[in-house]
């Protein structure tokens, strides 16, 4: 099993906002290359961690750069959802969960890049559910529409879709990714050159989207969250496009206010307040922790403090 070639992101201001000097237990729910793990267990030697991933190699490689702490971690497999059966009564001081794509698995060759030549896979958890091949080679054109709406592709998505169907079979991301270039080319009209990035980002990253059913895990998560974690102590989500950003800023508003009155029920009650955002516009990373990670250039970090506050 190869090192870990990922490097987290915003890992400062992750410890800072976790609080993990101040020492306690936590959960870590996107372990990837372990490196936001390793961050919080080095940030006070009585810090424990719970960390889970859905992605097997993922825990493979945290096993072995984790070997020195082992005494303060537990492993989990397993997905956001599952999550909630296996801790059962625990609860944590601070929950982080990193919702982007590994540089670890960008650089397997299991279809997350366009650039791979190899199967277009793209599951997270390669023991469960449709591939992308699956998706790409069996789906409708509709079907294919819709998800890549879903996804964030724009005015070309049926276009797309329709062309996709109309070439299939594919074996690679790379075939896949030319079909995509050469379809957007030829219904932007030549405004393809003016992309800053490749048109085949947006829909492998639909594509990887409806694969991991990765909105309904979000939703998961941020159902779980308030179960699980104490009066005090804080969750950390990082996010790396709009759509998934504002389904979990949404969450954390609607925590804070206990939900809006409903303008047709309006003696109707209304939830108990949770806590507060902390951050409301969401902490980005520095000029120079861009400069020294491109992939961290997206990225927002969102978090909210959980305390018993009245309605």
């Amino acid at each position: 099993m190869e090192k870990t070639q990922h490097i987290p992101v915003l890992e400062s201001e992750v410890l800072e906002y976790l609080q993990a000097a101040a020492g306690g237990n936590f959960l870590d729910c996107t372990l990837g290359g372990a490196g936001h793990t390793l961050a919080i267990l080095q940030a006070n030697p009585k810090n424990t961690v719970t960390a889970s991933d859905r992605d097997e190699r993922a825990l493979k490689r945290a096993a072995v750069r984790l070997a020195d702490h082992a005494s303060r971690v537990t492993l989990l497999h397993a997905d956001f959802a599952a999550l909630s059966g296996l801790l059962k009564d625990q609860t944590f001081d601070g929950m982080l969960a990193d919702l982007g794509i590994s540089t670890d698995q960008l650089k397997e060759n299991r279809g997350f890049s366009f650039n791979d030549d190899a199967a277009l896979d793209m599951r997270m958890d390669e023991s469960q559910g449709q591939s992308a091949a699956d998706i790409v080679n069996g789906a409708s054109a509709q079907q294919i529409f819709v998800l890549l709406k879903q996804g964030g592709v724009g005015n070309e998505a049926r276009a797309i879709a329709n062309a996709i169907v109309e070439r299939r079979p594919y074996g690679t991301a790379k075939e896949l990714a030319a079909v995509v270039n050469q379809t957007f080319a030829r219904v932007a009209r030549g405004k393809a050159a003016q992309k800053k990035v490749n048109p085949s980002t947006v829909v492998f990253q639909a594509l990887r989207i409806a694969v991991n059913r990765e909105f309904e895990h979000i939703e998961s998560l941020m159902e779980l969250a308030p179960r699980l974690i104490r009066s005090g102590g804080r969750i950390a989500i990082i996010t790396f496009h709009s759509l998934e950003d504002r389904v979990v800023a949404r969450k954390m508003r609607e925590w804070e206010s206990g939900g809006e009155f409903s303008a047709r029920s309006p003696g109707s009650m209304r939830a108990k307040r949770l806590g507060h955002v902390v951050e409301r516009k969401g902490i980005e990373p520095s000029a120079e922790e861009v400069t020294r990670n491109p992939s961290a250039r997206s990225a927002c970090l969102r978090v909210f403090e959980f305390s018993s506050i009245d309605s």
